[in-house]
């Protein structure tokens, strides 16, 4: 069977046999570069022969330690080609494959057939091998395959955290990821999170000094509930409908035993007393939106809201 012509891809800057004579020169070198990963992994294997996981590893890894120094090559890469050698016999590898394709292939149950077809019938190339073993590829292509790349390049907590934060700087991101309701609720049970432990803090800060001149006196504490709702099912209203009568309420208890009421005026007084009185009709008004579904406003309700401080 004639071999393939091989055009060149790049019109005007290489003619065909110019193009076929490098990638036959550069395909000479991968294979010797292959041949030679290859016989230092088998090498190793003479030195210590695989006897399987039973048979423990004989202090293979202090050996190959001392001998990667002595050759001057870093020991994981040196252990690298050990397995390669182990998973790969001499009379099973393909001529002409280089080593990274062997290597993408090591974990295919049948690799001694597959390397010798590729699914296209065109070469192997390292991307192709590493797609059909279910690996990420270096060159991303698909959806999928850049997602992948992300998690995996971003699978510590910390780094992940400060590129989401870089990523919803820009404003289409940060429209596109606000969007959809699970990430909706998964923000706001976070943010919902994020203030009960801010106050709580914040509650506990406060009280620490009357904790420790009053100890015969009952501590007290901001006790969490179980959940009345899933956090995980409930919409981005009804969370933060919760967290923000749970934030009003934490914050009251950490303020009202620590206020000098001796010296609030009578004007203050009553600016207070007055914002209690609407903050009431809020909450009333919130109810029955909540257990009726009306949320029209009458006229008297829109006056008290409506209504500013009374400083007078």
């Amino acid at each position: 069977m004639p071999a393939k012509t091989i055009e060149s891809p790049f019109p005007k800057q290489f003619t065909d046999r110019q193009w076929v004579r490098y990638v036959r020169q550069g395909r000479d070198l991968v294979e010797e570069g292959s041949s030679i990963q290859f016989r230092l992994g088998d090498l190793t294997l003479k030195m210590i022969p695989a006897l399987g996981r039973e048979a423990g590893n004989r202090g293979v890894f202090m050996v190959l330690d001392r001998f990667a120094d002595e050759i001057g090559i870093n020991v994981h890469t040196l252990i690298e080609y050990r397995h390669q050698s182990t998973a790969w016999p001499p009379d099973k590898r393909a001529p002409g494959v280089s080593w990274s394709i062997h290597r993408s292939l090591d974990a295919v149950e049948d690799r001694f057939d597959v390397i010798h077809n590729p699914p296209d019938g065109e070469r192997w190339t390292e991307d192709k091998a590493l797609r059909f073993a279910g690996r990420l590829p270096n060159r991303p292509l698909t959806k999928t395959e850049k997602l992948d790349r992300v998690r995996t390049l971003l699978n510590q907590d910390e780094y992940a955290a400060e590129a989401v934060s870089e990523m919803l700087k820009r404003p289409n991101v940060a429209h596109q990821v606000m969007a959809n309701r699970e990430t909706q609720r998964i923000v706001y049970r976070a943010h919902h999170e994020q203030r009960l432990q801010a106050a709580q803090a914040r509650f506990t800060a406060a009280h620490e000094h009357e904790q420790e001149e009053e100890v015969e006196e009952p501590v007290r504490e901001v006790r969490r509930r179980e959940p009345a709702v899933d956090y995980t099912r409930a919409s981005a209203e009804v969370l933060e409908l919760i967290g923000m009568g749970t934030t009003f309420l934490v914050e009251m208890q950490r303020l009202i035993p620590n206020l000098h009421i001796a010296e609030f005026t009578d004007r203050e007084v009553r600016a207070i007393l007055d914002n209690h009185r609407r903050i009431r009709a809020a909450l009333d008004w919130c109810d029955t939106v909540v257990t009726t579904g009306e949320k029209s406003m009458d006229d008297e309700l829109a006056r008290i809201l409506g209504e500013g401080d009374d400083l007078e």
